[in-house]
Order: C-alpha cells, then sequence, then structure tokens
C-alpha cells in the first residue's frame, strides 16, 4: 500500500509544472522545456526556449535560458502580452549578462543577477 501511493505521489509531481504564474508556464514537448503562454486545454504559445531560471513580478519576466545551448538572458513585457502575440513581439533577447544587469536597472526587471 505504502509503495502505491508512494508511487502515485511522485507521479502527480513528476506531471506538475516546475513553474507557473498566471498564464505563463513551464511545459515539455516531445522532450523540450520551454516557457510558454498557456491558452487552455494544454496548448501553448512558446515565448523562451530550455528555461533554466524565471524570476517575475507584475510587469515583466525575466528568464535565463539556454536554446541550442547558447546561453543567455531574456525577458517579457507581460503587460503588453496576449495569447494572440508571437513570442517576437514582447520577448526580448539575447541579452548578454552586463546588458541584462543594466536592463534590470532601467526596467525594473525581476532580480535573476544580484
Amino acid at each position: 500500500m505504502r509503495q502505491t501511493l508512494f508511487l502515485v505521489v511522485l507521479f502527480i509531481i513528476g506531471c506538475s509544472s516546475p513553474w507557473r504564474e498566471g498564464p505563463y508556464e513551464v511545459y515539455w514537448i516531445d522532450g523540450k522545456k520551454s516557457l510558454g503562454f498557456n491558452v487552455g486545454e494544454s496548448s501553448y504559445i512558446e515565448r523562451v526556449e530550455e528555461p533554466k531560471e524565471i524570476k517575475a513580478n507584475a510587469n515583466f519576466i525575466s528568464v535565463y535560458a539556454c536554446p541550442a545551448q547558447s546561453c543567455a538572458y531574456y525577458y517579457i513585457d507581460r503587460v503588453k502580452d496576449h495569447k494572440f502575440a508571437e513570442s517576437t513581439e514582447f520577448v526580448f533577447g539575447p541579452y548578454t549578462k552586463q546588458e541584462f544587469e543594466k536592463l534590470q536597472k532601467e526596467l525594473s526587471l525581476p532580480n535573476l543577477i544580484e
């Protein structure tokens, strides 16, 4: 009985999203991890591929991601973003660490670099 309960809990944890806030969620499709805009019924509009670290506030989402094994910093303007938008409209980046540090201060982005 204990083993069955443990396996059920492990399965539920394994199927849950590791990061979710509002309509934004990390999801996997065919082994590819992405941060996307959830439009309902398990459908997403991809915003950033292979996110490693995500921080959010009311206006922006800061993301450190490594798409195609090339790591960089990105941010999403969540105030202007909507489910019909293309990712290029409200996702900005890639930025180097130095560029992103400057943007964090100028735009009050959530701190990924302290």
